[in-house]
């Protein structure tokens, strides 16, 4: 049976996103913005908002992408979303 990673809600997304944004790691996105895309870079800033959902993050200086459009990143992702 095959086995996927995944985080339960916008909080755990925001920590393990947090801690990518700390080390500079490279970051692998999947979002659902009008359809599947990926985006991929570093996490350059983090634009955080009362409702975790409506934070911002910024990819490269260029993308800007909310938490609540994020599917998966790095390997991790969203257990309620089954298309993936």
């Amino acid at each position: 049976m095959d086995q996927r990673q995944t985080f339960s809600d916008s909080n755990q997304l925001f920590s393990f996103i947090s801690e990518i944004f700390q080390l500079q790691q490279h970051a692998s996105l999947l979002i659902d913005k009008n359809g599947l895309e990926r985006v991929e870079g570093v996490i350059t800033s983090i634009d955080p908002h009362i409702d975790v959902n409506e934070t911002t993050i910024m990819i490269d200086d260029t993308t800007t992408v909310l938490i609540k459009e994020i599917i998966g990143v790095n390997g991790l992702f969203r257990s309620d979303y089954s298309e993936c």
